[in-house]
């Protein structure tokens, strides 16, 4: 009996395993998200040409980021990047929509450079005093 309920405890730790083990086969991971809170047409360009180069990036699937728009009448639209509940980024679109594929792209580098700078502050300052989200 001891043998049996050895055998029935093992195969039911490998049926708790296996959808594990066929995402890990497949290489299903969950990767981090880029969130669009644009509300024009020239910020949801701008979204789509700053996600094509942030996925690009070696290892951007780490980050999570939120990029939000602020349409205004008088300044035209402002556009943010959040990393950590940061602002990493705000920038002035350009009127003329042609320029927003090489804003995108130039954004999305200075916004992972920032991101990569922020992470290696994070885990090279500690302090007693403050949370980590508040380094």
């Amino acid at each position: 009996m001891n043998r049996r309920f050895l055998a029935v405890l093992a195969l039911l730790a490998l049926l708790a395993l296996l959808p594990w083990a066929r995402a890990q086969a497949a290489g299903d991971t969950l990767g981090a998200l880029v969130v669009n809170q644009t509300v024009t047409v020239a910020g949801q360009e701008f979204f789509q040409h700053f996600v094509a180069a942030w996925r690009e990036r070696e290892l951007a699937e780490r980050y999570s980021l939120s990029i939000i728009e602020r349409p205004t009448a008088r300044h035209g639209s402002q556009v943010w990047v959040e990393y950590a509940q940061r602002r990493m980024l705000q920038l002035q679109l350009p009127a003329a929509r042609s320029g927003l594929q090489a804003l995108g792209e130039r954004a999305a580098e200075a916004v992972f450079q920032r991101v990569a700078d922020a992470e290696v502050e994070r885990l090279l300052f500690r302090d007693l005093d403050l949370a980590p989200d508040e380094i």
